[in-house]
């Protein structure tokens, strides 16, 4: 008896520092393993014009502890991507890849993707997203203008951006807009990428109160585009404020009563009284 107790006793000691070492190895492999982290996985570009080339880079590093291995970076998108870096990028290094898209004769919004392929265990495979829009004569930045909510007597300017992407130099001959609302004035800007015109909208404090819905309209020298129209919306506000504006009664039941409320206030100090209150339709009765 006393022989196999030795026995037993022996076997556990001999294994049981074999299996406390595996857990050991295991756990040393998952804590040097490399970690690949983007600063960003999507670049919007904006807007450009055709046959422009687009150059980005994404940056990434290894947050992890073991050696990162970049295996290949694919773009089956068109672009031309490039691993400006080494493949190998030991724990908390840097790497670049660059990649550079053509637009071609593309056109509208589009999106394409670049695939990296790594040894991290937990994103083998990543997608990178570079996207914007193509135009072909011009963009407009933004394409309407909205006043929202303007006070009376308040002066508000928005800005426009008529900006050239084509080959054909664009010339802005005029502003047309409705000079009970508006003044506007034209200057030239250049940056880094685009060229155009810069329009500064303004509200006169002469704007007369209620819903504005006005068009303002560009006239330049481009043959498919000697007119461009943009949309301009706003609410000019009076002393007096009426709440909603427009009231729906909805689905209503034949024989059903169902009274709507519509708050009618002063926003200062007038003695704001309500006289009178008409309808065109037979069957609303109002009270006040």
């Amino acid at each position: 008896m006393k022989k196999y107790l030795l026995v037993v006793i022996l076997t556990f000691l001999i294994y049981y520092p074999l299996v406390i070492f595996g857990q050991d190895t295991d756990s040393q492999k998952k804590v040097f393993l490399p970690n690949i982290q983007f600063e960003e996985r999507v670049y919007d570009f904006g807007i450009a014009g055709q046959q422009e080339k687009i150059t980005h880079n994404y940056k990434f590093k290894n947050v992890g502890k073991g050696e990162l291995v970049i295996k290949s970076v694919r773009a089956p998108c068109g672009c031309i991507a490039t691993l400006v870096t080494s493949k190998r990028v030991p724990p908390g290094v840097t790497g670049v890849i660059k990649v550079t898209f053509e637009t071609r004769k593309y056109k509208g919004k589009l999106t394409k993707s670049i695939f990296v392929y790594s040894n991290d265990p937990d994103e083998p495979k990543i997608e990178l997203k570079i996207s914007g829009v193509v135009k072909t004569d011009f963009a407009l930045k933004p394409e309407f203008l909205h006043f929202g909510d303007v006070e009376k007597g308040e002066t508000v300017t928005k800005t426009l951006k008529l900006i050239q992407v084509g080959q054909e130099q664009l010339t802005l001959n005029r502003v047309e807009a409705a000079r009970e609302y508006f003044s506007t004035s034209i200057s030239s800007f250049k940056d880094e990428r685009h060229k155009g015109f810069k329009i500064d909208v303004s509200l006169k404090p002469s704007a007369p109160v209620g819903r504005l819905m006005e068009v303002i309209t560009l006239h330049t020298n481009l043959k498919r585009h000697p007119r461009i129209d943009v949309p301009v919306w706003g609410n000019i506000l009076g002393r007096i404020r009426v709440k909603p504006q427009r009231l729906s009664l909805g689905l209503i039941k034949k024989g059903s009563y169902s009274p709507k409320k519509i708050e009618v206030k002063a926003t200062d100090q007038f003695d704001l009284k309500i006289v009178k209150v008409e309808s065109n339709v037979p069957f609303l009765s109002t009270k006040v």
